[in-house]
């Protein structure tokens, strides 16, 4: 066998790292969302060619690396960078393992010499591949972080946006990947898959005007909001910012998520003293609140909720954060029984901050008749514009997988007004301070994607699983 040349071993190194960075353009704050549909064609072909699986799983690796290092480069501000740099390497590890998954299929299915019908099937299977890891990382094991999942990308692109009513963001991750994969045969000159996913690309969009034309956004009780944007974590700035002139309409009022601190057992001495506050409101107000319990018996305890205060001061209801942030909020238990909460403007459905970032907790308000999605956030100024932009991406897709208007207070920006079809109709930018009024319709649109489109992820995560211990079983047994 002739020895490689010096280019013959860089060229898939360089293709690997440009997947990486196309990965990179597709997402916030650059935002080019075209190119996540060609972001792994690179990657898929570098994986193709290469001498085994073990190889293809190196190039993985390599373009998550430079994916995760730079669009997460914020992580840097959370953590250390000896942990930030674990960070990214597990991150990277799942693209590795989709490498290999990918380059193992392409020789089982003999897609090289086949015809249409498998590749077709090599691209859909990597469609599920790609799936099955994105959903047990964003939401199975025991870190999870749902932040870049592939289908987030999309999120300027509205029509196509509109698949997460059926499938959830899951169903427009895989069908970015299955086009990425059968785009990539087109340079092998083959024509069919190609032509499939285009079909289904346009087939998508089209069905997304559909139901943005058809959606009725403006049905429901109509009620004037006001979102307070500041840092200060003052009562008596949030208080005044909410019988300023700019929230006197309003309804109903959000603050950010740890607006105030209550000291243990003094719950209903800052409930009196946020009402006395707040005298003269017509609002509903949303507090975020924080307490943490220093004497707790063997470790501190941290409480992190949502007040939600009828117009007189009178405690309509409280909801706790159902996601403690992995390593951040390890002194705060979860949340078990997460449930909407009844007041004069309609069901508020709270999510606080990471909880959006899931599928669950809206789904799961959703379900149990939420007809406002409100999000008190805190995203501290100190960790910069590149992660207030991605985070705040995130919003629009939860609106569209449960029908529902998101209203979301966030600390430093960037707090948003989002209908259900994933429009953002007012926003706050980064490091603003102020109140941004507008208004809602609160009422129920149920989707497809609460009721059952949402099984999509975890059915991926199955047949990965299954493909995976195939895989192993097939290694071991030529290994022998």
């Amino acid at each position: 066998m002739p020895a490689q040349s010096t280019a013959d071993r860089v060229i898939p190194w360089v293709l690997a790292g440009l997947s990486g960075i196309l990965l990179i353009l597709s997402f916030p704050p650059f935002g080019i969302w075209p190119l996540a549909w060609i972001a792994l064609v690179p990657l898929l072909r570098a994986a193709r060619e290469s001498d085994n699986p073990k190889a293809a799983a190196n190039l993985g690796g390599f373009t998550g690396l430079v994916f995760y290092a730079v669009s997460l480069n914020w992580f840097r501000h959370v953590f250390s960078l000896t942990v930030s740099i674990g960070f990214w390497c597990i991150f990277a590890m799942w693209i590795a393992l989709f490498a290999a998954l990918a380059r193992w299929l392409w020789d089982r299915w003999n897609v090289r010499s086949g015809g249409p019908g498998r590749e077709l099937a090599w691209s859909l299977a990597c469609g599920v591949v790609w799936t099955g890891f994105e959903y047990f990382r964003s939401e199975v094991w025991f870190l999870p972080n749902a932040w870049l999942t592939l289908g987030v990308s999309q999120v300027p692109c509205i029509t196509v946006l509109q698949v997460c009513a059926l499938t959830g963001v899951y169903g427009l991750s895989a069908a970015i990947v299955l086009a990425n994969a059968a785009f990539g045969l087109a340079l092998r000159g083959r024509r069919a898959a190609p032509l499939t996913a285009l079909a289904l690309v346009l087939g998508l969009a089209g069905w997304g005007m559909m139901r943005m034309r058809s959606l009725p956004v403006t049905s429901g009780m109509k009620v004037p909001v006001a979102i307070v944007q500041n840092e200060s974590f003052s009562m008596v700035k949030y208080a005044s910012a909410t019988l300023s002139p700019e929230a006197r309409n309003a309804r109903l009022v959000v603050w950010p998520e740890v607006s105030i601190m209550v000291p243990p057992k003094q719950e209903e001495r800052h409930r009196q003293l946020l009402a006395d506050k707040l005298k003269g409101s017509r609002a509903v107000c949303v507090v975020g609140v924080v307490m943490v319990e220093s004497e707790a018996p063997r470790r501190p305890l941290m409480r992190n909720f949502a007040w939600v205060m009828a117009p007189g001061g009178a405690l309509l209801g409280r909801y706790d954060k159902l996601h403690p942030i992995p390593v951040v909020e390890h002194a705060l238990p979860p949340n078990p029984d997460p449930w909407p909460v009844a007041t004069p403007v309609g069901r508020l459905g709270i999510q606080i901050c990471y909880d959006l970032d899931f599928e669950n907790g809206s789904r799961r308000m959703a379900g149990r008749r939420a007809e406002l999605l409100v999000v008190p956030n805190l995203d501290p100024m100190e960790w910069g514009s590149w992660q207030h932009r991605m985070h705040s991406a995130m919003a629009p897709v939860r609106a569209v997988e449960t029908g529902l208007w998101i209203v979301r207070a966030a600390s430093s920006g960037i707090s948003q007004i989002i209908d259900p079809r994933g429009r953002i109709l007012a926003s706050l930018g980064v490091g603003e301070e102020g109140v941004l009024a507008g208004e809602v319709y609160v009422g129920r649109r149920p989707t497809f994607c609460s009721a059952a489109g949402w099984v999509f992820g975890p059915v991926c995560l199955f047949l990965t699983l299954l493909v995976s211990i195939a895989a192993l079983a097939w290694r071991r047994l030529i290994s022998r």
